[in-house]
């Protein structure tokens, strides 16, 4: 995946950021995974469980603490744990234009 010079890889995903979907992006669930498809990039990205339920849990309401809360109530790991992880991979996503953020 590339980023245009100046689009997401400057914007940095916090707590209160609200997570969406970029419009664009296709996804499919397969198997217990999602497989993302960003037709205008001609990119794929393959998610497992997690990033597949984080994926699902993109409304464009939920924060991503409140995502990250989803995550710690589903795999029963600890609130640092599902907060850096969900805020990471969130971070992946925005920098690969899969989704966009808009502050809580």
């Amino acid at each position: 995946f590339d980023c245009k010079a100046g689009e997401a890889m400057n914007t940095m995903i916090t707590l209160d950021s609200i997570p969406t979907p970029n419009p664009q992006v296709v996804g499919r669930y397969l198997d217990g995974e999602a497989v993302l498809v960003h037709p205008v990039r001609g990119k794929v990205k393959v998610l497992n469980e997690v990033g597949a339920a984080i994926w699902a849990a993109l409304d464009g309401v939920s924060s991503a603490r409140e995502i990250a809360g989803q995550v710690r109530s589903r795999y029963e790991v600890g609130k640092d744990t599902a907060e850096g992880d969900t805020l990471a991979f969130l971070q992946s996503l925005l920098d690969r234009d899969l989704i966009s953020l808009r502050e809580n």
